[in-house]
């Protein structure tokens, strides 16, 4: 193809090269071309694209492809003289199954070997499930467990709301150490270097919002932590790849936070950035996009998810009532609970396109679904709190779990 009248396209590579996706999910492709003048630069208009099987996969004109049926198909992208690029797409049609754990469970992490781990918010238990949902053990932790992570040791790391606590256990459920925090930790996450990060949500029996994050470590044999300032109510929290946390400023019911604040990895604040009513979940993309959910409240439920650049407000999409929960896989697509309220649950796991934010898939699950986690063979998994249960979708998802950096397990 002649661009200028002069440059041609000598060879195409299209990305990704293979892939597994569901029906109706969106997997925008991208071809690269290298030029006659040297140059390597995207090419997704300036090609045709086309399916072989048009009733597996079709394909738009600038890339974005679609699974239709269960199948394979082959998309190619054509240039100008004859040059070509192709890439094989395989289409499945997810499969559902619900396990039963303790009660109220709210949060989900998976270890290396796939294992299920599921805080029981109800029951100050956690669960353990192999990938076939069949029971390991039930662990007991600190009063109302919310927030879970697994480390790069395998070790199981738990917020405890109701206890002022974190619990570390080890890959065999046995405790490794109870560490005192502060006020109602809700979200728990670790960075690249090994720090483990706690929201302290405050609140409990009519004291104060709490407004900080807690920096921990135990390099030194006993805990250290640093505090620091940020919204009123901090909830969930994610570390971006420049190892920079975000945190959720919920607020309450009676004084609804709207803002997420960014502070670098010592600590110091980045920004604060406003987002919808009361968000809650919150993670970071492939392209270090920031989503967050505006859950609102059973008086005034939120029904939107945001999505941040830098600070930078990019758009706001319409899901389900009360999102709470939001993860990423690895071709960008977003997933979201709609947990929904006591009187009216929430029962359905969303899928939006990485490209446009388009609902591309809505699944049942059970009663007021909290957490998410997608596991390395792209199933899906979410933590029904109202029905005490686990609801898997077997390779709903595009790729595993995306994380934003090298550091532990999960998230």
């Amino acid at each position: 193809m002649s661009c200028g009248g002069s440059v041609t396209i000598e060879s195409l590579v299209l990305a990704p090269t293979t892939i597994n996706m569901a029906v109706n999910t969106v997997i925008q492709f991208e071809a690269t071309a290298s030029e006659s003048n040297g140059t390597i630069s995207s090419v997704n208009t300036q090609v045709s694209w086309s399916s072989s099987n048009s009733a597996v996969a079709t394909v738009n004109s600038s890339g974005a492809v679609t699974g239709v049926g269960p199948g394979s198909a082959t998309i190619t992208a054509s240039a100008k003289g004859g040059v070509t690029a192709q890439a094989s797409v395989t289409v499945t049609v997810p499969t559902t199954a619900t396990f039963p754990v303790g009660n109220n469970p709210s949060s989900i992490a998976i270890d290396a070997s796939g294992n299920v781990w599921v805080t029981n918010q109800g029951a100050d238990t956690v669960t353990e499930l192999n990938n076939s949902g069949t029971l390991l053990g039930t662990f007991t932790v600190g009063s109302n467990p919310s927030g879970i992570f697994i480390d790069q040791a395998g070790n199981v790391w738990v917020a405890n709301h109701g206890a002022d606590t974190v619990t570390e256990l080890n890959s065999a459920g046995a405790l490794v150490g109870t560490y005192t925090v502060g006020p109602n930790p809700a979200g728990i996450v670790q960075d690249s270097l090994g720090f483990v990060w706690v929201t302290l949500y405050g609140g409990a029996n009519g004291a104060p919002l709490g407004n900080t994050v807690i920096k921990l470590t135990l390099a030194s044999g006993s805990p250290v932590i640093s505090t620091f300032t940020v919204g009123n109510g901090p909830s969930g929290i994610a570390i971006d790849a420049s190892d920079n946390a975000w945190v959720t400023n919920m607020g309450s019911d009676t004084v609804p936070g709207d803002t997420v604040t960014e502070l670098n990895d010592s600590g110091t604040l980045i920004g604060t950035f406003a987002v919808g009513s009361e968000p809650h979940g919150i993670a970071i993309g492939p392209n270090n996009y920031v989503w967050i959910t505006n859950a609102g409240s059973d008086a005034l439920p939120g029904n939107t998810i945001t999505e941040l650049s830098s600070g930078v407000l990019l758009n706001t999409f319409t899901v389900g009532s009360e999102p709470k929960a939001v993860a990423i896989d690895t071709a960008g697509s977003v997933w979201v609970t709609n947990s929904g309220s006591t009187a009216v649950p929430g029962t359905t796991l969303m899928e939006l396109s990485p490209t446009n934010g388009a609902i591309v898939n809505t699944f049942q699950v059970g009663d007021n679904p909290l957490g998410i986690a997608i596991d390395p063979s792209n199933n899906v998994w979410v933590a029904n709190y109202g029905s005490n249960s686990v609801t898997v979708w077997r390779g709903a998802a595009t790729g595993p779990q995306f994380r934003a950096y090298t550091g532990p397990v999960w998230p």
